[in-house]
């Protein structure tokens, strides 16, 4: 008995190994952007005490110090990187969408925020194609664009009432969309542990001031509440980075719109937030298009598996 649980890694592992680098990478983003939704779900029950800047600086604290044994097993490569600028430009890219981002899940309901997210998808895909050379083939255009209108559909852009923290979340996805692309490119030349570190880094010292500034004593059930959520961030920072190292840009980001559904179903069972008719009919687009995007990922490397970084340890 004390062998199953090892034996049964080991079989996980092997057949991870042998999967196709897009279609491994895809189910490491669906487990991520899960971790990520119920992060959602603790960002705003410690709103209703802390102040949001407050809440990403001590977030970040605890996942450093989660994350320490790994920085610190991995300290000479991370000592000596080789795109630093890169990951500089990724860290304040990821500050300005973190903040944008948790800002809008604050004050807006969970499946419109992350429905306006969901368009930095599209701004990945022509990222990856222009500046980081991925191949992007019509169907894949197809399913992003096929995605992007359901999202469309629910943000309702023309109904004449789109609210302050819809254009933040907004302004966030075009960050989030830069600081995918620069993730893709550094993660090529560093390893994901170099990567999540500078992030962290910089996250930390530009949310510190603004956390001093507005700080509020926290009771210990919020730091706890901050401390859970501070393990989800690192093991879905570490998810997503992996997903980004394994597989490309293109073939991955459109499955962020299942977090869409995610978000939604949390809003409606934890928050009673009812979907409307729109955003009813732009979901079935968008899990349409993420469906199709795992199935090529699936079917288009079935022939021959590139070279990629192993599987999770």
């Amino acid at each position: 008995m004390p062998r199953l649980p090892s034996l049964l890694f080991d079989r996980l592992r092997s057949a991870y190994s042998r999967m196709p680098s897009d279609l491994a990478a895809s189910l490491l983003m669906i487990l991520a952007l899960v971790t990520f939704t119920i992060t959602g779900v603790f960002m705003r029950l410690a709103a209703e005490t802390l102040p949001v800047m407050e809440i990403l600086f001590l977030r970040q604290s605890m996942a450093i110090a989660i994350m320490a044994p790994i920085f610190w097993r991995h300290r000479g490569q991370i000592l000596h990187p080789e795109g630093l600028r890169l990951h500089a430009m990724r860290g304040l890219a990821a500050v300005v969408s973190m903040i944008c981002g948790n800002a809008a899940v604050i004050h807006i309901p969970f499946a419109d925020v992350t429905a306006i997210q969901m368009s930095e998808v599209l701004f990945i895909t022509a990222l990856a194609a222009v500046f980081l050379g991925e191949k992007v083939g019509w169907r894949r255009w197809s399913a992003t664009a096929i995605g992007f209108t359901g999202v469309i559909v629910m943000i309702r852009p023309f109904s004449g009432s789109v609210e302050l923290f819809a254009l933040v979340a907004l302004f966030g996805s075009v960050f989030g969309a830069i600081s995918v692309a620069t993730l893709r490119f550094g993660s090529r030349i560093d390893t994901a542990e170099t990567v999540i570190f500078y992030q962290s880094i910089i996250v930390l010292l530009c949310t510190a001031p603004f956390a001093l500034w507005v700080w509020v004593p926290p009771s210990p059930a919020i730091l706890g509440v901050v401390a859970g959520m501070s393990v989800l961030l690192a093991v879905g920072t570490w998810l997503f980075t992996t997903a980004f190292r394994t597989g490309n840009a293109s073939a991955i980001a459109p499955l962020q719109y299942l977090r869409l559904l995610m978000m939604a179903a949390v809003g409606y069972w934890v928050y009673d937030e009812t979907p409307s008719l729109e955003t009813t009919l732009g979901a079935a687009l968008v899990v349409g298009a993420a469906i199709y995007t795992l199935h090529r990922n699936s079917v288009r490397q079935s022939q021959v598996a590139p070279a990629r970084p192993e599987g999770p340890a």
